[in-house]
């Protein structure tokens, strides 16, 4: 039940081994920086099945105006995670992230996050220093390898504003994160195209699977799969996870205050 909350927020970029056929470059520092898929305001909602049950609800939103940390003006992002009540008994999931991103190069400036899963609790606030390549935790100070890594709920947005329009099957990102004091990097397949039908409608989607770790949770390393909107605003659709016994499943029930268009929606005749 863990990763009900974590597989949205990060969509769950595990730490994997092994090199893409081919590597895209879509750091956004070294092309454009100027954020094309999101604007302020925008709020999305989630609906999240443990096989056939109904367990849990994610969102996420950008809050209607920017927020200045350290001189800097930064959106606010906003994700939490709660299991319904009814499987509370079983377990208790009330998860809150918090990250703050830089308007022009979208690297993240702090970080926060407060748990609460079951019976563990935990609590962190982060600042990045991307000048030093350091990030100074609550947890303590860890050395950024390099200038790019993001947090768990930035990366998403982050992935958001790179540019899938000329990438072909096969071809794969990299993306970097922070997550509880280990800094992590993976890889993420473009694994094309498809027409899926949600709770909102019907769309044309491009197809991601992060790679994951084989072991006693996933059954291979392509269980997981992302669909988003085949359009300017790239929004996750659905996240699907298969496991050693059963599947994990979160479907978007809700967009709104999007930035563009979305023309990925197929209109019924």
């Amino acid at each position: 039940m863990k990763n009900l909350i974590v597989i949205l927020f990060t969509v769950q970029f595990l730490v994997v081994q092994g090199q893409s056929k081919k590597v895209v470059n879509n750091n956004p520092e070294k092309n454009n920086t100027k954020t094309q898929a999101f604007t302020f305001g925008e709020e999305l909602e989630y609906r999240v099945h443990y096989g056939p049950f109904n367990a849990a609800k994610v969102s996420m939103k950008i809050d209607k105006e920017p927020k200045i940390i350290d001189g800097i003006k930064t959106w606010q992002i906003i994700g939490e995670g709660n299991t319904h009540s009814g499987y509370d008994w079983f377990f208790k999931v009330r998860d809150r992230y918090e990250s703050f991103l830089a308007l022009d190069s979208l690297r993240p400036i702090k970080y926060i996050r407060k748990v609460e899963e079951g019976g563990y609790k935990d609590y962190e606030v982060a600042k990045f220093d991307h000048a030093k390549g350091k990030v100074y935790s609550s947890k303590g100070v860890f050395e950024l390898k390099d200038h790019m890594f993001q947090d768990v709920l930035s990366s998403v947005y982050y992935m958001r504003n790179l540019d899938f329009s000329k990438m072909k099957k096969g071809d794969a990102i990299y993306i970097k994160f922070y997550l509880d004091k280990v800094l992590y990097s993976s890889k993420v397949t473009f694994a094309g195209r498809e027409k899926i039908t949600t709770d909102i409608g019907t769309f044309n989607t491009i197809v991601l699977k992060p790679q994951v770790v084989v072991d006693r949770v996933f059954p291979n390393e392509d269980a997981m799969t992302i669909w988003a909107t085949d359009d300017g605003n790239l929004i996750p659709l659905r996240v699907k996870t298969d496991l050693i016994v059963g599947s994990i499943k979160a479907d978007i029930t809700k967009i709104s205050g999007n930035k563009n268009p979305l023309d990925s929606k197929i209109k019924k005749k």
